[in-house]
């Protein structure tokens, strides 16, 4: 093994003993969002707090962190792919009345700066993102969904300890 695989088997090696470490914490955190997903405040259910998520499929992990104030968001999203570059940036924007988040994903990939709009939300102690074509219908690096409303929600991110 040369350097590098031998980083990314450190890497993912703890990314895996922290999520087997949290799954009583997560356990705990996934009764408690459904408690919470009970409470309707304004017609919403997520409410304010810290929320860190995690995925982890074959040696590719995505991880985000954010932080709702009443309808405002604000985090951050790391994407690594097994041996390839990743993409690693900031998250803002808003909650809708609907508890989701529209936001806006400000990150570096390949070296390249580039925004792409992200709609997610949190139901039952997991997060998940809704994907679909995406388009820079203005030529400005901020990619946009061709049509939001043929975008679903299949990426799903389980809840684990924010450190």
């Amino acid at each position: 093994m040369n350097k590098k695989h031998i980083a990314h088997f450190v890497a993912i090696t703890s990314l895996l003993f922290v999520a087997c470490k949290n799954s009583t914490e997560e356990k705990m955190i996934n009764d408690s969002s459904e408690i919470a997903d009970t409470k309707s405040t304004n017609g919403s259910t997520t409410t304010d707090g810290t929320f860190c998520f995690m995925s982890a499929v074959n040696k590719d992990t995505t991880t985000v962190q954010f932080v709702i104030e009443g309808d405002k968001v604000s985090g951050n999203m790391r994407w690594n792919p097994y041996q390839k570059d990743g993409a690693k940036g900031t998250l803002s924007g808003s909650k809708k009345s609907n508890d989701e988040l529209e936001l806006v994903y400000d990150y570096m990939i390949e070296g390249n700066h580039q925004t792409e709009t992200k709609i997610m939300k949190i139901e039952k102690g997991e997060l998940w993102i809704k994907k679909g074509e995406l388009e820079d219908p203005k030529n400005d690096g901020h990619l946009r969904y061709k049509d939001v409303s043929k975008a679903i929600f299949t990426e799903k991110l389980s809840a684990v300890d924010c450190q």
